[in-house]
C-alpha cells in the first residue's frame, strides 16, 4: 500500500486551479466507468453552490440531519490541514488509511482520464459515499462556479445557492449576472432549489432557470440573531419560526447560512423545531475559529475570508467584539482584489496591520500596494514570525485575527499542531 504522504503528493501534482473555465466531460466519462454511478439515488444528494457560505451551510445542514438520525456524507473544499478533511461521514473525516485505499481503487481511472486534483478527489469521495458506505444523504460543496464544476456531474435532486458575490472573476465573469448564471448551472430538471436572498439583478435569470428546469424555488426563511456580549468575544442567539437557540458560528452570516440550511431541512421533510439545537454543535474550522498560540495572551481567531464580500461579513462580526487593540494579520491571494479588502481592515478602530504571505498563490509581502506596506507594523512571509512577535506586543485585552485566505488559516493550524506535537 502507498503511504498517505505519497498519495497526497501525487494528487497535488495534478492541475489544481484552472486558468479558464473547465468542463465536466472528463469526470463524467470517469464516473460512467464505475460500477456504482448508475445506482445513485438523486433524492439523497444535495449540491451547494455560491460565492460565500457554502461550507458553513453544508456543515449546519450536516449537523441537523445527523441529529435527526441520518447517516450523512459531506464533501468539502479546501482542506485546512489534511486532505482527509474533504471527505466526512457522520461529521468525522475519513482515516488516512481509507483515503489511501480510495486512491488505489480509483488510481487507474484518475490516470486514464487525466483528472485534475479536484476531479480526482470528487471521484474518490463519490466512491466512498455511494459504493463503500450506506448513507441517507450526501452533501457536495461546489469547488468553483457550478455549471462546469466536478460536483455537478453527480445526479442530485436538491440544489442550494448561498450568498452571491464577485469572486474568481477571471473565470466566472465580471458581473453578478454572469456569476449567478454559472452557479445556477447546478440546477437540474424538477430540482428542489433553496437559496439565500438573491440580488435583484439576477431575478430575471432566476425566473428563466426556474422555467427551463421546471424546478421548485424557495428563498430561505427569515431569521434574526441577537448578540450577547460577555468579555471580549460575543455569543449569538438565532431566532426563527422554528424556535431559538445559541449558534456555534459567529455573526449575521452564520444566521443567513443557518436560515438556508434550516429551510432545506424542512423542505426535505423534517421539522426543524425538533432539531434546531443542533446549531449549538456545528463545527466548521477556519471561520472565526478560536485557537491558542504559545505565549500569546491575547485571544487569537482564524477567519479565512478571501474576498470582499466575505471580509465585509468579518467586519460586522468584529464590531461585536470588545478589545483594546485589534491586531490584524493578512495574507491574500494573487487573484483577489486586495485593495478594497485592506482598505476596509485599516478603517477599523484601534487596528494594527501586519502583512504576510498565504502559501497557495499568494501575494508576496512586497507585492502589496505601497500604501499598506507603509501602514503595516510588521511584514514577514512567515505568519509564525508575526505571531511570535505579537507574544511580546499584544496584551490580554487585545484581539488578534488572521484573515485573507483559508490557505493561510490552514498554515497557522498546521504550525499549531506541529508545535503541540513537538512538546
Amino acid at each position: 500500500m502507498k503511504t498517505f504522504e505519497k498519495v497526497v503528493n501525487y494528487l497535488e501534482s495534478l492541475s489544481i486551479m484552472p486558468k479558464e473555465m473547465p468542463g465536466i466531460e472528463k469526470i463524467k466519462n470517469a464516473l460512467n466507468e464505475t460500477t456504482w454511478f448508475s445506482q445513485i439515488d438523486p433524492k439523497k444528494v444535495i449540491v451547494v453552490a455560491g460565492t460565500n457560505g457554502k461550507g458553513s451551510t453544508c456543515a449546519i445542514l450536516e449537523a441537523l440531519l445527523t441529529q435527526a438520525g441520518c447517516q450523512v456524507g459531506f464533501y468539502s473544499s479546501p482542506h485546512l490541514i489534511d486532505t482527509t478533511e474533504r471527505i466526512r461521514v457522520g461529521q468525522k473525516q475519513i482515516s488516512k488509511e481509507a483515503f489511501v485505499q480510495l486512491f488505489e481503487t480509483n488510481e487507474a481511472l484518475i490516470e486514464k482520464h487525466q483528472l485534475t486534483h479536484f476531479e480526482a478527489l470528487t471521484v474518490m469521495a463519490a466512491d466512498y459515499f455511494f459504493a463503500k458506505t450506506k448513507l441517507d444523504f450526501v452533501l457536495f460543496e461546489v469547488g468553483l462556479g457550478g455549471t462546469f464544476d466536478a460536483t455537478n456531474a453527480i445526479p442530485h435532486a436538491t440544489s442550494v445557492i448561498t450568498a452571491l458575490g464577485l469572486d474568481h472573476t477571471h473565470i466566472l465573469g465580471t458581473t453578478i449576472e454572469e456569476i449567478a448564471k454559472n452557479k445556477f448551472g447546478i440546477i437540474k430538471k424538477n430540482n428542489l432549489v433553496v437559496h439565500h436572498k438573491l440580488p435583484q439583478a439576477v431575478e430575471d435569470l432566476k425566473n428563466k432557470f426556474r422555467t427551463e428546469t421546471d424546478s421548485n424555488w424557495y428563498e430561505a426563511e427569515p431569521v434574526t440573531v441577537d448578540v450577547k456580549k460577555n468579555g471580549i468575544a460575543p455569543a449569538y442567539i438565532l431566532k426563527s419560526k422554528w424556535g431559538e437557540t445559541p449558534i456555534n458560528l459567529m455573526g449575521s452570516r452564520a444566521a443567513e447560512n443557518a436560515a438556508t440550511a434550516l429551510t432545506v431541512f424542512e423542505k426535505l421533510g423534517f421539522n426543524p423545531s425538533n432539531n434546531i439545537s443542533a446549531l449549538q454543535t456545528v463545527q466548521w474550522g477556519g471561520r472565526m475559529q478560536k485557537v491558542a498560540w504559545k505565549n500569546l495572551t491575547a485571544p487569537l481567531y482564524l477567519s479565512g475570508d478571501h474576498n470582499v464580500q466575505g471580509l465585509k461579513s468579518l467586519l460586522q462580526i468584529l464590531k461585536d467584539f470588545s478589545y483594546k487593540n485589534l491586531h490584524i494579520i493578512v495574507g491574500i491571494g494573487k487573484d483577489k482584489d486586495s485593495t478594497p479588502m485592506l482598505e476596509d481592515l485599516i478603517a477599523l478602530p484601534n487596528v494594527k496591520l501586519y502583512l504576510t504571505e498565504t502559501p497557495f498563490k499568494g501575494l508576496t509581502v512586497n507585492e502589496y500596494p505601497e500604501k499598506f506596506l507603509e501602514k503595516a507594523i510588521l511584514k514577514s512571509k512567515e505568519v509564525s514570525e508575526i505571531l511570535d512577535q505579537l507574544t511580546k506586543i499584544a496584551i490580554k485585552d487585545d484581539l488578534v485575527v488572521v484573515t485573507g485566505s483559508l490557505y493561510l488559516v490552514g498554515k497557522v493550524l498546521s504550525e499549531i499542531a506541529a508545535n503541540e506535537k513537538a512538546t
